[in-house]
């Protein structure tokens, strides 16, 4: 599959793979200040994303395949990779299975953990909130805007998932980029951990994993699977942050995300908010 991507500076390359939901234009902001500090930044939308094709599955090993692809087409080797949620998830798997094209990895916001337990339905039942929107009733994305902050009493994320709707320039209808029919079947297998992939542990690649301080996606129960399969790894917490750590803390995000592709090293700035357990 060819992936579509924003390739923006020149120098080392950066892969940076967004979450469920996302797409490339979300790390536009991240992708330039990167590359203002001399790295080649490749946003990519994943598969059933964005500008991406759609396909009839979303699974890891097929989007492994669609990452080994898009090297081979741009002539990269090996690269950096930094993965929100999916895509961190994503990039963890990537750098388990393909180690000789993994160089450093950052961990968004996201554990080498199972994450499908009865109680977490949060994504199935956005995914069917989205299905039941009749998008051709709509003449504008405000009153979509409006509808999905209406039903999901999340002004924020309302407006974040808003960014998945485009116009068809022929009929004037709106529809959705993001494959929802397609998420929807694949979503318990997004929420997979990596317990199937014992074999390819432990990971060689020196890793970096930040989470926000007010998400509940990386906990202490998730140390020990980041132990087990990412020994080479720290972990740094930001203050003032959920699970769009990225996005709620750009600056501090990008200070913490430049020095250790910069350096190898991971920044400890306690008055931050920043630790290293583990």
């Amino acid at each position: 599959m060819k992936l579509y991507a924003r390739i923006i500076g020149s120098g080392p390359p950066v892969l940076i793979l967004h979450g469920l939901f996302g797409m490339s234009d979300n790390w536009l902001t991240i992708g330039r200040n990167l590359a203002d500090r001399g790295f080649c930044a490749h946003l990519l939308d994943l598969r059933n994303h964005g500008r991406s094709p759609h396909a009839p599955t979303h699974r890891y090993p097929d989007m492994c395949e669609d990452l080994l692809a898009y090297l081979d087409r741009q002539g990269l080797g090996c690269v950096d990779i930094i993965g929100h949620s999916m895509g961190g998830k994503l990039a963890m798997i990537f750098g388990l299975l393909e180690p000789e094209k993994t160089n450093r990895l950052i961990i968004v916001d996201m554990a080498p953990s199972n994450y499908r337990t009865p109680e977490n339905t949060y994504h199935a039942k956005l995914l069917d909130t989205l299905l039941a929107t009749d998008l051709h009733s709509h003449r504008s994305r405000g009153t979509i805007r409006a509808e999905l902050s209406a039903r999901l009493n999340d002004n924020a994320l309302a407006s974040f998932l808003t960014k998945n709707v485009y116009q068809d320039r022929i009929s004037g209808l709106f529809a959705w980029k993001i494959n929802l029919p397609v998420l929807k079947k694949f979503i318990e297998h997004i929420q997979i951990g990596l317990d199937e992939l014992e074999i390819y542990a432990p990971c060689r690649s020196r890793t970096l994993f930040i989470k926000g301080k007010r998400s509940t996606f990386y906990l202490p129960k998730h140390e020990s699977d980041r132990l087990n399969f990412f020994p080479n790894s720290a972990v740094i917490t930001i203050d003032d942050a959920g699970h769009w750590v990225h996005s709620e803390q750009p600056d501090r995000f990008l200070d913490i995300t430049a020095a250790y592709l910069i350096s190898g090293e991971v920044p400890i700035e306690t008055d931050h908010g920043a630790s290293t357990p583990g």
